[in-house]
């Protein structure tokens, strides 16, 4: 065969041209701040699941704090139950006296539970609760420090540290297995189209949003924040911003599963928690409180430096305000005024403070004059005879000895949030021991297994279908996610059996916090439950009156709860052998008999001294 005189041949051992220059580009590549900003991203992705991990794995309960975890990985199981099942959704059936009863539910966390399910396919429940709790957390994170990587915010790793130590209360709140770390997402996703201006996908994604949380009015607020700063720059009325999210926020209310309700509960919600004031009609959940100004200083001192130095840095410019620091500056102050109001801010707050100080910063270090672009300048170097002044390297050694100096700061902020600091009169952090000392997940496990098992003729302890009073709110959803074969008196939220029926709920208060003599009667006639509910610890005048009036009986009891039957009729006071004794009720009797062990043995004593004397 004839040598083609068109080609040249290359030897088979050398390397090809055009593989060179790819190998080349890769090296150049990897030599640029684009790559290192990449490293850097994948980098903040990665601690910040290992952070969530390792704060979860902290206890073996669905954390934290609360136990309402247990309620949303629970319905979500039953969602999928049904839906798989080729049924529609499931009927709410275990608070028929509250406005979560059967016909009048609505699950304002909708698409947050739909989302959990994935995670029931390869994980039994409160398992599945806390890996998604981990990647959502994760993924709220991570949202917050992709803003800044996108629109190249200087010094990534130090405002990436700002962000993992910017209140242990926030990584606190973000290791729940609730809704918050979702409302993060969706929030920065929506700012970042309205930087971008792309305003079409505000609707699509105010949508998922309403489907998510009832915290929803946050993105319309960040449009009419967005629509002000444009009319004031650009001096024009940019309607797309709040046409979009408006038509999204209309559109997933009406096009829900549960309209009408989603708008009467979330009126609900608004009326009972937008609260002014100092105080709620009933006693919420201790998240709905207010901090202390020690509290907020001692627990937010990050997040309230970003804001005091968002504040400092803002600048206006030629009559012209900087749009993404100003952005932040009236999002993130209304976001303080929330927190001032309400504990439970804290998911919110804290990220976005850093949020406002990377941008005021941003904003404020910007040059006035066009630059060339990095690369190129450093290509052009070894050609430029201009030579760096003394001054300019001792700003250059300043600016770094400065960012070293704050990322220790920030290093051991983040050691005293996880470990704490309890040295010199100063108690601070402590976020690992904090969950730690969470509620164990086999909490209640025994009493709702005797609720739901049945006794040695096989007849049920509690026939299906009964209802238990469960004397507090809070247990309600560990007692559901252990039972579904029984409902309850109320739950979740006090409001939702006030705001349906104030008498009733005035008379249970009265009931559990002892204060009704005759009790057993009304729990069976006004609330229709012959069984009770209560914490080993708690409710004890309550359990009392009900024994004493010999309208009960305790059929179960450990360390942990009490189960009380009420009696077809009225009889006779059970004896103390009826009830089984509890270790913290032996402890207290056996620490009297050797008290009056005690005593008779002192009598004794100088009863001999006294015959002595005489």
């Amino acid at each position: 065969m004839e040598d083609n005189p068109n080609t040249v041949s290359v030897p088979a051992d050398e390397p090809k041209p055009k593989a060179a220059k790819k190998s080349s580009s890769w090296r150049a590549y990897f030599e640029t701040e684009e790559a290192t900003r990449t490293v850097y991203l994948i980098f903040a992705f990665v601690a910040a699941a290992m952070v969530m991990s390792f704060l979860q794995f902290r206890t073996d309960a669905i954390c934290c704090g609360d136990w309402d975890g247990y309620y949303h990985i629970r319905w979500s199981q039953l969602l999928w139950e049904s839906l798989s099942s080729g049924k529609w959704l499931p009927t709410f059936e275990w608070l028929p006296l509250t406005v979560l009863n059967p016909q009048d539910y609505n699950d304002h966390h909708f698409l947050f539970h739909l989302l959990q399910i994935p995670f029931l396919w390869f994980f039994e429940p409160v398992m599945a609760a806390k890996i998604a709790a981990i990647v959502f957390a994760t993924l709220a994170i991570f949202s917050v420090y992709w803003l800044l990587h996108r629109y190249k915010v200087d010094y990534p790793l130090i405002w990436f540290g700002a962000i993992m130590s910017c209140a242990n209360m926030f990584f606190y709140r973000m290791n729940m297995a609730k809704a918050p770390p979702l409302t993060i997402i969706f929030s920065v996703a929506g700012i970042y189209m309205l930087f971008e201006r792309k305003y079409k996908w505000l609707l699509p994604l105010m949508f998922a949003f309403v489907w998510t949380y009832s915290l929803f009015p946050l993105l319309f607020i960040g449009a009419m924040i967005w629509t002000a700063i444009i009319a004031w720059n650009e001096r024009k009325f940019e309607w797309e911003p709040l046409a979009y999210t408006g038509g999204g926020m209309i559109l997933g209310n009406i096009i829900n599963p549960y309209f009408p309700n989603n708008l009467l509960l979330f009126y609900e919600h608004f009326i009972t928690k937008f609260k002014v004031g100092s105080d709620f009609a009933v006693t919420v959940g201790n998240e709905w409180y207010s901090y202390s100004g020690m509290d907020l200083l001692t627990h937010f001192p990050v997040a309230l430096i970003a804001m005091l130095v968002g504040y400092i840095l803002f600048m206006p410019r030629n009559g012209k305000v900087p749009e993404k620091a100003t952005f932040f500056l009236v999002f993130v102050t209304i976001l303080l005024a929330a927190q001032f109001r309400s504990k439970r801010f804290a998911e919110y707050f804290p990220p976005f403070a850093i949020l406002f100080a990377a941008f005021s910063w941003q904003a404020f270090t910007a040059k006035k004059v066009v630059e060339l672009p990095a690369e190129f300048v450093r290509d052009m170097e070894p050609y430029l005879d201009a030579e760096k002044t003394r001054s300019d390297v001792i700003v250059a050694s300043i600016k770094q000895a400065a960012a070293w100096t704050l990322g220790i700061i920030l290093i051991f902020s983040f050691m005293a949030n996880m470990l704490g600091l309890q040295r010199f009169g100063i108690e601070y952090g402590g976020l690992m021991r904090t969950i730690s000392s969470n509620e164990k997940d086999e909490r209640y496990r025994a009493a709702m297994e005797w609720a739901t098992g049945t006794d040695d003729k096989g007849n049920e302890n509690i026939p299906a279908g009964e209802r238990i009073f469960n004397a507090n709110w809070d247990d309600f959803p560990k007692l559901f996610f252990l039972n579904t074969k029984h409902s309850y008196v109320y739950g979740l939220d006090p409001n939702y059996l006030f705001s349906e029926n104030p008498d009733l709920y005035k008379l249970l208060t009265e009931i559990a916090s002892g204060k009704q003599d005759e009790a057993a009667p009304l729990i069976r006639e006004k609330f229709g439950a012959n069984w009770v509910f209560t914490d080993a610890k708690e409710n004890d005048q309550m359990v009392a009156k009900l024994l004493e009036s010999g309208w009960a009986d305790v059929v179960y009891s450990d360390d942990e709860a009490r189960l009380i039957k009420i009696r077809a009729e009225k009889g006779d006071p059970p004896g103390m052998e009826d009830a089984a004794e509890t270790e913290e009720e032996k402890r207290i009797l056996d620490e009297e008999e050797k008290k009056a062990a005690n005593a008779n043995s002192e009598q004794d004593d100088d009863e001999e001294a006294e015959d002595g004397e005489n």
